[in-house]
Formats: structure tokens, C-alpha cells, sequence
């Protein structure tokens, strides 16, 4: 199936983003230009046969969703994650890590809760946005799996050198700082009409409203910001922040990290999920994001 894979991995959008790449990876000094990691439409472990290939199901998919996440975690050398989901060919770790992700067995909850943001904002809709949808989030593992091995998605690094385990604010800031247009050429070769941004101190947030929405902040009305709240209107410890673009057709989310680390599984749903529900509460159909889009 390799070959199959590297069809999709140098056609299409994928292809585009190859071009950026050449380019962003060579103003990096040469030293540093192995840890480089490519990233954009998700591969799927499927063959031939199938019929699926990842860049035209992202062009025909009313919903483009793409998460931005920090970095690669591997200090060794860059990766394309785009073969998250299949690996290397003659690459025993690589397969195994893929078959362990693809399939969810994931002891940090990070691919978990993606899987199930991807779930949540490929579904939602107006009739459908509560207790039964986060039913199927919370118990349902075989039908996210599903989701997550069916439905097109984009995962994009904010800082393209791979690095350990851990990037702190101030190194991911640097990162943005310096490479915050690279960042926002690669969202425009995509054009994703949902984007995540997994930084729960919002920077990769701010920096793609300075650097793709050129420091546009949308109006009042298309801003949920605020505190999650209970049903019983007690307040929780957590914020909540969407921006809806209607020129652009696009919505901007901040996420927490999505490891379940330090925090519960519900609340890394929520921060996104919750203002979702809001957006549906006020349009009532996501028509008027893919509409936009579309133009």
C-alpha cells in the first residue's frame, strides 16, 4: 500500500503543502533541518481498492477540521505526521505506533480526545448537540475509532522542529513568533472551515488571528467567550473562547492540550464542544460557515 500512500502524501493539497515545506524547512540553519516535521491531511489506513484518497475527501467534506497541536514529541528526528495512521514502510515502530493509534490504545488520552473532538464537530448539529451526542463520545469507542480511521482531518504542528516531551510556553511562543506566516500560508493552502487551536494558553490562538486573519477580531455577536457554566448555573474553573469568521466562513476554537494530564476528559470536550452548541443555539445550521466557505 505504500505506494498508494505516497500518491496521497504528493498530490493535492498535500502536494502544496510539500512546496511550503521545501521552503519553511530551508530557512532553518542545516543543523537543525533534520528535526523538521511535515504535517497537513491525515493519511488512512486504507488501500487502493477503497477509493478513499485523503485530498479529495477534504475537498468534497463540508466540515475541513483541522487541529493544531504544539509539536512532535520525538527529539531525534523530524516525522511526517500525516503518517500517523499508517506508519513507515520496513519501520517496525513506526507500524506498531501507527496500528496503537489508529486503533486508540493511547495511555495519555491525547489521540483519544481528538478522536473524539473530530466525532463531536463532524456530527453536531442542531438536533443532535447534547446528552446523546456526548453519550457516543464518552462510551462509544467503537464508532469514534471509526470516525477517526473515516472522516478527513488535518493535524498541523505550530512548531515544526520536533523537540521532547514537553514545550514550554515561551519556547512554543518563540516558535510562533518566528514562524507565524509559514504557519498562516499552510492554513491558506488548506482552508480548514473549523480550526482547533490545542494550546490552552491561547498563543497559537492569537497568533493565527495576527498572522491569517491579519489581526481581525470578528464581531461582538460572533464571540463566545466566556466561563463554562453547570446546568444548575454554578460556574467551573475553565473558559471557553470560539471566534466565527463569517467572511471567511471559519471557525477559530481554543482547545486545551489534548492529553488528559492534569485535567479531566470532559472538560478538554467541553471547551470546544460547549461554545459549538453555541454557535448552533444562535444559526441553527452550519450551512452558513460551509456556504462562506465555499465562495
Amino acid at each position: 500500500m505504500e505506494q498508494y500512500y505516497k500518491k496521497q502524501l504528493n498530490d493535492g493539497y498535500n502536494e502544496k503543502l510539500n512546496q511550503l515545506f521545501d521552503e519553511w524547512e530551508s530557512s532553518y540553519e542545516p543543523e537543525e533541518q533534520n528535526l523538521f516535521c511535515r504535517d497537513g491531511l491525515v493519511v488512512k489506513y486504507k488501500d487502493e481498492s477503497s477509493g478513499y484518497d485523503i485530498n479529495k475527501e477534504w475537498y468534497n467534506a463540508e466540515r475541513k477540521i483541522m487541529f493544531i497541536v504544539k509539536d512532535c514529541p520525538d527529539k531525534e528526528s523530524g516525522y511526517d505526521t500525516r503518517r500517523l495512521l499508517v506508519g513507515y514502510e520496513n519501520d517496525d515502530k513506526s507500524q506498531q505506533n501507527a496500528l496503537r493509534t489508529r486503533t486508540l490504545i493511547d495511555s495519555t488520552g491525547f489521540f483519544t480526545n481528538i478522536a473524539g473532538l473530530l466525532y463531536g464537530l463532524w456530527y453536531m448539529r442542531e438536533d443532535y448537540r447534547d446528552k446523546e451526542l456526548n453519550d457516543i463520545i464518552d462510551k462509544d469507542t467503537s464508532s469514534i475509532i471509526q470516525a477517526f480511521n473515516d472522516i478527513p482531518f488535518a493535524y498541523v504542528e505550530a512548531k515544526k522542529l520536533s523537540g521532547g516531551r514537553n514545550c514550554p510556553t515561551a519556547l512554543l511562543k518563540k516558535f510562533l513568533d518566528r514562524d507565524g506566516e509559514f504557519l498562516a500560508k499552510e492554513i491558506g493552502i488548506l482552508h480548514p472551515n473549523i480550526i482547533v487551536c490545542c494550546d490552552p494558553n491561547c498563543n497559537t490562538f492569537n497568533n493565527v488571528v495576527k498572522n491569517y486573519f491579519q489581526g481581525r477580531i470578528p464581531c461582538e455577536e460572533d464571540i463566545w467567550d466566556y466561563i463554562f457554566t453547570f446546568e444548575d448555573g454554578s460556574e467551573s474553573n475553565f473558559r471557553c473562547k470560539l471566534y466565527y469568521y463569517k467572511k471567511e466562513g471559519m471557525l477559530l476554537f481554543q482547545s486545551y492540550h489534548p492529553s488528559n494530564l492534569g485535567k479531566e476528559k470532559w472538560k478538554i470536550r467541553e471547551k470546544v464542544l460547549s461554545p459549538f452548541r453555541q454557535f448552533f443555539a444562535k444559526y441553527k445550521t452550519f450551512d452558513v460557515v460551509s456556504s462562506a466557505a465555499q465562495k
